[in-house]
């Protein structure tokens, strides 16, 4: 059974407004631009989230070059002070500084230690220049009955003449006495 009277039909205009009415009352009911605005603040986000992640890494980045370069500019501070510490703490014993008497130098020692025959001086080799360096080379032959006497003298010469080292040495047995060929050599600072 109806609640409705029977003479309560619509007409096929009045349904079709009311049918309209119906549908406008639904679009009305629904949030179609609450979603519209959600998925645009959303697409927003994901830009801005984009352009400041770029940003993060950029930063970051930077701040790993920079890091990288304070340790690198710490450690030659530290590096130079160092060095001038070293410079100002040293006793003035430069062993590059040229000796303009070094051959008088290994002579005494010779005649100190006792070596039976005069030491000749050495023929002259060039220099070896190789940028603020020079590389001097001195070659003598000793003869002596006493190898040990030699020996002390080469020693006594490496102890006495700051930076002389040993280049090359050749020690021969003949019938009496000891002939030992000997090359020192010293690097000095080019001034």
């Amino acid at each position: 059974m109806s609640a409705l009277p029977n003479e309560s039909r619509l007409s096929s205009d009045d349904r079709y407004e009311l049918a309209s009415r119906a549908v406008m009352q639904e679009r009305q009911s629904r949030p179609v631009h609450f979603v519209v605005l959600g998925v645009i603040v959303f697409v927003a986000a994901l830009i801005f989230l984009a352009v400041a992640w770029r940003h993060n890494t950029t930063a970051n980045n930077k701040l790993v070059h920079n890091r990288v370069e304070a340790s690198s500019i710490e450690r030659m501070i530290m590096q130079i002070g160092e060095l001038e510490t070293a410079q100002t703490q040293t006793t003035g014993d430069d062993i590059f500084k040229p000796i303009p008497d070094i051959l008088t130098r290994i002579t005494r020692v010779g005649t100190q230690v006792g070596l039976e025959n005069e030491l000749n001086l050495p023929r002259n080799t060039a220099p070896r220049v190789t940028g603020s360096a020079r590389l001097l080379s001195y070659p003598y032959t000793v003869r002596d009955s006493s190898l040990e006497r030699i020996l002390t003298w080469i020693q006594q010469s490496q102890d006495q003449i700051p930076g002389l080292l040993i280049r090359e040495i050749t020690i021969t047995l003949n019938a009496k006495s000891w002939l030992v060929k000997v090359t020192l050599a010293r690097y000095e600072r080019v001034e």
